[in-house]
This record gives C-alpha cells, sequence and structure tokens, in this order.
C-alpha cells in the first residue's frame, strides 16, 4: 500500500503539470488552474451539504437554549428608559417577558430560519424546551402584554426625556419660590413638568399592573423541566462537543471517499502500460489527477484537525499557564522558534532535493547524450580523440571503451545502455 501511494504520488507529479510528455503553456495552466479552483470549490460545497448532517455545537444545542439551562446565566435586561442595561439581572428561573423568545437556526437546506421544533439536528432536550416554553409565549395574552410591555417602556423613555430637558433648561427649585404665580413661560413650564411627573408615576403602576411571567399557565413545568434534566443537558453537550468533529469527519469522507476511489481508479486504467495512449486517455489521467490531489487536501486538515481537537486543550493550557506562573515564558518563544526552523527547514529541504533530482537527471541525460555521440563519431567520451572500439582502451587517456555483457558474454561500449548484441 505504501509503495503504491509513494509510486501514484510520484508519477502524479507528471501528469499534474504536464501533458503528452510536454510542459503546459501559460494558456492552458491558467486553464487548469481555473479547473482546479471550479473543483475546489465544487467539492468544498458538496462536504459543506453533507456536514450539515452533522451540526456544530451550536446548531445541536441553540445558544438561547443553552442559557435556560446554564444556572450560571445572567441575562441583562435593558432599559428604554435611559438607553442602557440596568444593574440588576434575570437570572433562572427567568422572569422578564424578553428573555422567553423562540429559538431558531439558520437554514438547513435553504438560508431561510426555521424553527426548532422542526430542525430534526436539534437535540430532543432543546426542542422539548421550546414546547415548554411556547405554552405560555405563543398564547396572545403573553403576546399582547410583551406588546404593551414594549409600549410603556417607551412611552416612559420619551417622558424622561423631556423631564430631563427641561431639568437641564431650568433650575427647578425656581418652581417652588413661583409657586403662587399664575401667568408667564416659567409657570407653563413648571404646569408642563409636574404633568410630565405624574406621567411617569402613571407608567411605572401600569407596568408593575402588567401580569408577571411566572403567573402564567406552563411556567412551573418549564421550571422543573429545567432542573430536572439540567444534568442530562451537560453530559450531552460536553459529550457532543467531543464527538461531533468525528462525526463530520465521517460525512466528510461519505462525500469525498467515492470521488477519490473512483479517481483513483480512473488514473490507474489510463495510466496501464499495454493502454494505447490516445488523446481521451491521456485528458483522463490528467483530470483524474487533479481530482485526486484537490480530494485529499480537505481531507488531510481534517485529519491535522482531529488531531489538535483530540489534545486536551486544557493541557497545553496548563503548559502555558505553568510557564507564565514561574516566568519560564521565554520557553514558549524557544519551542515556537525551533517549530518555525523546523517548519521552513523541511520546505527548504525538499526544494533543494528536487531541484537537485533535476540537476541530476538533466546531467545524466547530457552525459547519455555524449556517449552516444561519441561512439556514432568514434571519438572517446572522455578526451574526444579518435578512437576504434574493436580495441578496450583509448590511446590517450586510457578510457576503458568496451566492457563484458553479463547476459551474452560479448564486448559491447561501456557507455551504452544496452548490449549491442542481446539488447539486454
Amino acid at each position: 500500500m505504501k509503495s503504491f501511494i509513494t509510486g501514484l504520488f510520484s508519477k502524479s507529479k507528471k501528469s499534474l503539470f504536464t501533458f503528452n510528455n510536454e510542459p503546459f503553456s501559460k494558456f492552458s495552466i491558467i486553464l487548469i488552474i481555473l479547473l482546479d479552483i471550479f473543483l475546489f470549490i465544487t467539492i468544498l460545497n458538496g462536504i459543506n451539504s453533507e456536514q450539515k448532517m452533522a451540526p456544530d455545537i451550536y446548531q445541536k444545542y441553540p445558544t438561547q437554549c443553552q442559557n435556560h439551562f446554564n444556572p450560571t446565566y445572567k441575562k441583562n435586561v435593558w432599559d428604554n428608559t435611559t438607553n442602557r442595561y440596568l444593574k440588576t439581572e434575570d437570572i433562572f428561573p427567568f422572569k422578564d417577558y424578553n428573555s422567553f423568545y423562540s429559538f431558531d437556526n439558520y437554514g438547513y437546506y435553504s438560508s431561510k430560519h426555521i424553527q426548532v421544533k422542526d430542525d430534526q439536528r436539534v437535540s430532543d432536550l432543546c426542542r422539548e424546551l421550546d414546547k415548554k416554553i411556547s405554552v405560555f409565549t405563543k398564547t396572545r395574552e403573553f403576546k399582547n402584554n410583551k406588546k404593551l410591555l414594549e409600549k410603556l417602556k417607551n412611552e416612559k423613555r420619551n417622558t424622561f426625556a423631556e423631564i430631563n430637558n427641561i431639568e437641564q433648561r431650568y433650575n427647578t427649585t425656581l418652581f417652588e419660590k413661583t409657586a403662587n404665580e399664575q401667568n408667564g413661560q416659567l409657570y407653563s413650564t413648571k404646569k408642563k413638568y409636574y404633568k410630565l411627573l405624574n406621567k411617569e408615576k402613571y407608567i411605572d403602576k401600569q407596568i408593575l399592573s402588567v401580569k408577571k411571567v411566572n403567573t402564567y399557565k406552563g411556567y412551573k413545568e418549564y421550571v422543573k423541566f429545567i432542573n430536572d434534566n439540567r444534568k442530562k443537558f451537560k453530559k450531552e453537550v460536553i459529550s457532543y462537543k467531543f464527538w461531533q468533529p468525528f462525526i463530520s469527519f465521517l460525512y466528510l469522507l461519505k462525500f469525498t471517499l467515492p470521488l477519490l476511489l473512483f479517481s483513483i481508479f480512473t488514473y490507474r486504467l489510463s495510466n496501464r502500460i499495454n493502454q494505447e495512449r490516445t488523446v481521451p486517455m491521456k485528458l483522463l489521467k490528467l483530470i483524474s489527477s487533479h481530482i485526486i490531489f484537490i480530494s485529499i487536501v480537505p481531507i488531510f486538515f481534517n485529519i491535522v484537525y482531529l488531531i489538535y481537537h483530540i489534545i486536551p486543550h486544557r493541557f497545553l493550557e496548563s503548559i502555558i499557564g505553568f510557564l507564565y506562573k514561574f516566568g519560564f515564558i521565554f520557553l514558549g518563544y524557544y519551542f515556537l522558534m525551533f517549530l518555525g526552523i523546523i517548519f521552513f527547514g523541511l520546505i527548504i529541504f525538499f526544494i533543494q532535493r528536487s531541484l537537485s533530482r533535476r540537476e541530476k537527471l538533466r546531467r545524466e541525460l547530457k552525459e547519455k547524450t555524449l556517449y552516444i555521440d561519441s561512439y556514432n563519431n568514434n571519438n572517446c567520451p572522455i578526451c574526444k580523440n579518435k578512437v576504434d572500439y574493436n580495441r578496450n582502451y583509448c590511446g590517450y587517456c586510457a578510457e576503458e571503451l568496451n566492457r563484458t555483457c553479463e547476459s551474452c558474454g560479448t564486448k559491447t561500449p561501456k557507455h551504452i545502455k544496452y548490449c549491442l548484441d542481446c539488447g539486454k
């Protein structure tokens, strides 16, 4: 298997960048690059469509759902009056109207929102929680009260803004001093100011009179469901967070493996020794080699990610924390430099090895051409003087001209690859 893969890659080098044993022209290179980009994007889209069947942690367990099961989660309450969050926070069991809303996920097979209850990728606990919350959040009374509360808060914000404007423009202590005055601009402003104060108090009373969330039918069942399933939910999240990358990788293989195997089969079929080397077969070999290379890229990067995922993140964090704690952080930088040296050193090594091999082949080819020319012109391949190849040595430089064939035992020119008598 190892020899097959090694042979495949060594042959693929040639088939990726040549056609009909000739290097690509500039125009052909551009077309090949465009083809590779098209194949790469198409393969990635196909992989993405398959991996949607293995949703990530935030699709399986939406953030809104996790917040309800998280006993330490604190939801800041927005105050329309001051346009900022209040110091008070809504914690479980939630009592603010805005703490309850339907969960949704982005497109499963489309770009539209779909409700959790219709999305089979979402966990059973989250879908059940959505049903529990919907018992009271979907009622007309809840919706109307939520709208009423928003309306009252907006009115309070506008009233507060007017009161604040008057207080900034006037010294309100003058209103007490001019209590007996019945005319003038100051009197009308004072009248408006107290009217706004009374309005603000009335709005506060209306806000307090809105039905509390914890009094709705179904709220107690929601709280009981959370308390009964909190530990189970936590275990499910931890387990799925660990296994999700592996499930996603299996869906990646589901798409790429058949394509990769078919491309390898096609490549081997077009590369048979006894196969007639027609133009269609050469094109088939070219395209299949590019598909093989492009298909391996996402598999390789996903394997690297899985290896990183298997290594506990806490272990790495603990090492970094240890280095910081005892003042050995410089060792971390040394290690990073070491990795950089290894990485770039390997790149330089492989580039130079490739160049060395190419130069060696070029030199060998040149030498073979010179030896053949020397033999055809009856010249010594070393000193270039005229010689007789029926003799064993050059009379000028003592270079050996002939060798004994191991197959047939006859004399044959030393620098010619095959025997002139038996062809071996």
